[in-house]
């Protein structure tokens, strides 16, 4: 096995797994492979082993009757160089290898110049769509992020469902029990990924100091109007979240203290208020405020758990991450995330390193930016969760709604499911359309399902494929749900697997029939028909709305004065609500409804292609055509959500008197939010030249990412395009070291 010399980082672990598959000691592999066993133990937690070493290794291995350790030569022996060799656990490494060998023989087809140019160009689009699904297959990271309003019973599901809970307390105090903590709403301070590590501990990212600045600004100053009494907002009050405000109380010792008198009744004691009342200015209990905090020694980021088992350090973790959540840890910052780490978390998955999210519960309507980061990502499913009996929610149609048309992703693949909390004896308080009862909560459960279709089907009916799920933390078996979700994932890779497939198959029917002068006339003849098609529709539809329509419907649904008036703060940009944003989710939903009517009219023809007998043998290429057709689509509407971000967010954070005219409408009696709405809406009315150059961005980004792309594929004499990025696992073909 000469080729074991440049063997994966991973081959350590490997071992490990084949050793344990049959039941093997390292004792016992030792002794076969007539290698030490302290080298043996050494390897298999990742120190370099020598060639001779890991030879002989395995071949014991092999003896042993590992099937893994047989394989594992051919592995080690294939020469990737279009793809990045994949981990041999990888569930989609047979199909990766045969897009090594796609790509090998596109690339020799290339290399011959003497190729009709319709060919060329189709295996140029297939190379590309084979490199960036070979990337997203060769990772094995993924992500299940649960997202749900306050209050849904979301942490505690997680807990649940993942095993997340202290075996020390009462089975039937679920609140207790779980690590994460949970309560009526508004507790998770940040977001928590829970994922697979190499002990206990919990690691955290600190907000930045600008946001820390922020924070505790917004808190002093909610407080000093609250004791200036001058507010003038008999509806409306200002504050941080109640999280937020949790956390600096503590870290700053002063919270809201209850004592009893002599006669049994409650005092309380608002230390914060009390600071401000002996304070002359705000600038001065602000000051006060951020030194009792003792920012600078708020240093550590890490903590393990080292001693005891797993009963122990589940109880530690779940005592810790409480302590962090409401800053209670003297050295340790206020969190911006946690990481949960967990040994062996995930593993139902072999081959696959999938955390769970649970992401900070939903007070408002609008999709915050850290959401919809997970929105868009392909590599995370999305579970939008409901209590049982409002399912699906309001907020949860919303984000499916915003998912199909801010961000063109289909939700019957994989990307996203609906998962209902019933509590006690709900599912059984469902009834049929005869007025029946279920007959047992699985009854209940298919009933509500019914139900929760039916009003996804309303309308257009796109949302009707989304899975829905159901559980029940106190009776329902967890891992049956986590299998559901693990399903999801596969949905998304095997998606991924069988447009990998289609394009390599493309690309082999090309380059076994490029002789063939009917296939090649055949392909000719598409072209022709595109290059028809585009010389007639070429130019960018119209604008259908504004991108600030999106910002300004995003804040009539805002629910809290807070909201607005900390945005405002800010210059436009809080966590919680986001301008820029709510403006690149315009641009993008715009993008999406003008160029509609343009791809609709472009399927046609390619309908009417797929039904020409001439055309048969051009099959495949017509079909590939569709699939890129839906990539330009999403590519130009991503392009559009940067660049209406971009076009706008300078302009909007540095105009001061903006944000001044806005923050000065507090105080001016109830209306506060609809004020700010309107200078804002003025804002963007008056801004032409931005209007007009954000306009001129999108006519060049429909010519990158759809015109250029398909001009390619139908015209001869088009230009190159632009040199594309290649992502981080494929090797670009100019790097290949012929034989």
């Amino acid at each position: 096995m000469e080729s074991i010399a440049a063997a994966p980082i991973g081959i350590g672990q490997d071992i490990a797994q084949f050793r344990a598959e049959i039941s093997a000691t390292q004792s016992q592999l030792a002794s076969k492979s007539g290698v030490d066993q302290s080298r043996v133990s050494r390897i298999e937690k990742g120190e370099p082993g020598t060639q001779s070493e890991l030879g002989k290794i395995l071949a014991a291995l092999k003896d042993l009757g590992s099937k893994g350790a047989s394989d594992y030569g051919s592995y080690l022996a294939r020469d990737w160089q279009y793809v990045e060799r994949p981990d041999f656990s990888n569930p989609q490494r047979n199909v990766l290898e045969l897009a090594e060998e796609g790509l090998r023989q596109i690339a020799a087809f290339l290399e011959e110049e003497e190729r009709p140019w319709p060919l060329k160009r189709q295996l140029e689009r297939q190379r590309a769509a084979i490199e960036a699904t070979a990337v997203y297959l060769g990772k094995n990271t993924h992500q299940i992020a649960f997202i749900g309003e306050v209050g849904v019973g979301k942490s505690t599901a997680i807990s649940f469902l993942y095993g997340l809970l202290d075996p020390t307390l009462p089975a039937g105090d679920l609140r207790e029990r779980v690590v994460l903590e949970t309560g009526g709403g508004h507790t998770t301070l940040c977001e928590v990924n829970i994922r697979r590590g190499p002990g206990f501990g919990i690691v955290l990212q600190a907000q930045s100091d600008e946001e820390m600045r922020n924070l505790v600004g917004d808190f002093c100053a909610a407080t000093w109007l609250r004791r200036s009494r001058e507010d003038g907002q008999k509806n409306d009050s200002v504050n941080v979240s109640e999280e937020v405000q949790r956390a600096l109380r503590n870290m700053s010792g002063l919270t809201v203290k209850r004592e009893r008198d002599s006669n049994g009744k409650t005092n309380s004691h608002d230390q914060n208020a009390e600071l401000a009342s002996r304070c002359a200015t705000e600038e001065e209990f602000r000051a006060r405020v951020i030194e009792r905090m003792k920012l600078e020694v708020r240093t550590r980021r890490e903590i393990w758990i080292e001693d005891g088992g797993a009963k122990t350090a589940m109880q530690q973790l779940r005592k810790l991450f409480r302590d962090i959540n409401n800053g209670r840890i003297e050295d340790v910052p206020l969190p911006a995330s946690i990481d949960l780490l967990i040994p062996g978390f995930g593993a139902e998955m072999p081959g696959l390193a999938v955390s769970a999210v649970d992401t900070k519960g939903l007070d408002e309507v609008a999709v915050r930016a850290d959401l919809d980061a997970r929105l868009k990502d392909s590599r995370t499913h999305v579970v939008l969760c409901s209590t049982f009996n409002q399912a699906p929610s309001t907020s949860v149609q919303l984000l499916l709604d915003h998912l199909r048309n801010a961000h063109g992703v289909r939700v019957d693949a994989g990307k996203v499911s609906v998962l209902a909390l019933p509590r006690d004896d709900e599912a059984m308080a469902v009834k049929d359309d005869s007025g029946e009862p279920p007959i047992d909560d699985e009854d209940g459960y298919n009933l509500k399902r019914d139900q929760i279709l039916r009003t996804l089907a309303s309308g257009d009916g796109a949302l009707k494929g989304v899975p829905i799920l159901f559980f029940n933390a106190k009776r329902d078996d967890a891992a049956k749900v986590r299998g559901q979700l693990i399903d999801q994932i596969v949905r998304l890779r095997k998606s991924c697997e069988e447009r990998l497939l289609d394009e390599c198959a493309a690309a082999d029917e090309v380059i076994r029939h490029h002789e063939t002068q009917a296939f090649t006339s055949a392909v000719l003849a598409v072209a022709d028909q595109l290059s028809n098609f585009l010389g007639a529709h070429a130019p960018l539809p119209p604008r259908v709305r504004q991108p600030s329509a999106e910002l300004i419907e995003a804040m009539r649904a805002i629910r809290y004065a807070s909201t607005i008036w900390a945005m405002t703060r800010r210059n436009g940009e809080y966590y919680n609500f986001s301008v820029s944003h709510q403006v690149g989710a315009g641009g993008a939903k715009d993008a999406l409804l003008r160029s509609k009517t343009w791809f609709e009219k472009l399927q046609g023809v390619l309908d009417t292609l797929k039904q020409d007998n001439d055309l048969m043998l051009a099959q495949k290429t017509i079909q590939q055509v569709e699939v890129s057709a839906e990539g330009w689509r999403r590519a130009f509407a991503e392009a559009a959500r940067t660049a209406a971000v971009e076009v706008y967010r300078g302009p909007l954070e540095a105009d001061v008197g903006l944000w001044s005219q806005c923050a000065a409408q507090w105080g001016a009696g109830p209306g506060f939010k609809s004020r700010v709405e309107r200078i804002i809406r003025d804002w963007f009315e008056t801004q032409i030249g931005l209007n007009q150059k954000l306009e001129g961005v999108m006519a060049a980004l429909w010519e990158e990412t759809v015109v250029r792309p398909l001009e390619r594929l139908s015209n001869e004499s088009a230009g190159e395009l632009p040199e594309d990025i290649r992502p981080a696992n494929v090797v670009a073909f100019a790097r290949r070291v012929p034989a």
